[in-house]
């Protein structure tokens, strides 16, 4: 029987003298260095405990005489019996009785003197403020007293692009409530913005889960020959702010994804592909890519889908070095030359601002995991199953992710265009059930005191 059970109970239940008794008795049995082969048994059955708990007692006693000769030089190994009776207690009076509940107040300040490198995992943590793992795992799960947080990398600003994203925030502010004083901040519509930007899609991951019937399957195993070398196809994609049309139809925003790369055939055959297929081969974004980017995919693609007469577009994109100028001339005589002068521009985002354009808020998390559902051997079946999860996309994705565009110039606003905020919630599923999701949301008060400055 073993010590958890009525055998570990007899063996805490020892008196002093039983103890001491049982230590003498296996000295005497004490052969080169160690008891005789089935002295722990003798003595366990003279003391009624077993011979595993003999040999707990008698190990336990050893080391504690051996201790206290060391500290006190003295030589009570050799005669146990000479040993002062302190060193056979059993320590049953210390035990901690009945149910104990661990002080909750006590273990939050514990576990806030810790550095986070050190409770990352509840093992960890338990290990660090002295407390079993399943009561600490049943204070993160029931008593919601720790929550589990992903922390994500944010970029570093500097102060200069501190300021520049707030000037970008304030240019956002529609003038005409700025110059009333009895109405509310309220933002622009953003209904002349399109946003811009480039996403890398791969055929497969390395950390792909996927359920499966106990007992009945195996899981699949999956190869490739580097994980460096795994598919991808690079995208730009173009999105707007979709809206309702006269007639009543709505427009979804969505101006299209395109590609990077372009086809060719095979020169020799695969095991994969025969002589003359097509295959992907991709390319690599630079200044002049990205120009004919532009004026062959982009820019047309809005002329055709816009729903309304074009004012002014505005094309955003972020400041990469491939990325065009505004005042970039060759790209500006080429839309003259096309009779888009005046009608197409390009903005630049401020720096170290992915949280400012939407596909980089939201847009992208929103295709992957529909690419996900499906499982692509090719680069070619990757392209057709992105442009198709991008035809899937449900217009009140995007009408969600402009709302939230707002809700974050108002958070960048408010912390003096730092990006250590949080994305406030806005309930935006019930609003839009509801059709009570804005398209222009209050400016927060913070902002009028930055334009008096």
């Amino acid at each position: 029987m073993g010590e958890d059970g009525a055998d570990g109970a007899k063996t805490w239940a020892l008196k002093l003298t039983d103890r001491k008794g049982l230590c003498v008795m296996l000295h005497g049995m004490v052969q080169d260095g160690g008891p005789v082969r089935g002295s722990f048994s003798v003595a366990g059955s003279l003391c009624d405990v077993s011979r595993q708990s003999a040999a707990r007692v008698f190990k336990e006693i050893r080391s504690a005489v051996s201790n206290h000769d060391n500290e006190n030089d003295t030589n009570c190994i050799n005669n146990p019996a000479m040993a002062p009776d302190a060193l056979f207690a059993n320590n049953a009076a210390n035990r901690r009785k009945g149910k104990h509940k661990h002080d909750r107040r006590a273990l939050k300040d514990a576990t806030k003197a810790l550095p986070l490198a050190e409770r990352r995992k509840c093992r960890h943590l338990a290990a660090k403020v002295n407390v079993p793992l399943t009561p600490l795992f049943r204070m993160l799960k029931q008593e919601k007293i720790f929550f589990r947080n992903t922390n994500n990398l944010k970029p570093k600003l500097a102060a200069t692009q501190q300021h520049q994203r707030m000037l970008d925030c304030l240019e956002r502010i529609d003038p005409l409530t700025i110059n009333s004083r009895r109405q509310t901040l309220k933002f622009v519509e953003q209904l002349d913005e399109v946003h811009i930007d480039e996403k890398r899609f791969f055929v497969c991951s390395g950390g792909e889960s996927c359920i499966l019937v106990a007992d009945e399957e195996e899981p699949p195993t999956r190869s490739v020959k580097r994980k460096s070398h795994i598919a991808k196809a690079t995208f730009v994609s173009a999105v707007a702010k979709p809206r309702q049309l006269r007639d009543g139809s709505w427009w979804d925003g969505k101006v299209g994804a395109w590609p990077v790369g372009h086809l060719k055939r095979a020169q020799r055959a695969s095991v994969s592909r025969p002589v003359g297929a097509a295959e992907w081969e991709a390319e690599n974004v630079d200044q002049a890519k990205h120009k004919r980017l532009l004026l062959n995919d982009i820019i047309p693609a809005v002329m055709d889908s816009w729903p309304t007469p074009i004012a002014r577009v505005n094309v955003q994109q972020d400041g990469a070095k491939s990325h065009l100028k505004p005042t970039d001339e060759d790209f500006n005589n080429e839309l003259e030359a096309l009779g888009l002068e005046g009608k197409i521009g390009l903005c630049t985002q401020p720096a170290q601002s992915p949280d400012l354009n939407i596909n980089d808020l939201g847009f992208f998390n929103s295709l992957q995991p529909r690419r996900h559902c499906a499982t692509p051997k090719n680069e070619l079946e990757l392209i057709a199953m992105v442009q198709a999860a991008l035809e899937d996309c449900p217009i009140v994705t995007l009408k969600k992710l402009w709302a939230t565009h707002q809700s974050v110039v108002n958070e960048i606003t408010k912390c003096a265009g730092h990006n250590q905020f949080k994305i406030p919630h806005m309930n935006k599923d019930k609003l839009e059930k509801e059709g009570r999701l804005s398209r222009r949301l209050d400016v927060d008060p913070v902002a009028r005191c930055c334009l008096e400055d």
